[in-house]
């Protein structure tokens, strides 16, 4: 694993990016101790959901009714509807 310092961070981002978004993980260090870790995005995580197909499975849950925002959830949830 790649060590640099915090000054050696700041100044050269975009090259240490680069390392990173080549599957190398990086470890910024101040005075010799170790403060954060930068690595690599999975696939997995870079992938985001596609709700677009799920509308009526939400609507057979939520019986049909649309749900605005989550003060109406709370609200229905607790019965203060």
């Amino acid at each position: 694993m790649k060590s640099v310092t915090v000054r050696e961070a700041q100044h050269n981002l975009a090259k240490i990016l680069k390392s990173v978004e080549s599957g190398e993980t990086v470890e910024i260090v101040r005075r010799k101790i170790p403060v954060a870790r930068l690595s690599p995005v999975t696939v997995l995580e870079q992938n985001s959901v596609d709700w677009s197909d799920h509308a009526e499975g939400l609507s057979a849950i939520w019986g049909g009714r649309q749900v605005g925002g989550l003060d109406e959830t709370l609200d229905d949830l607790r019965g203060e509807r």
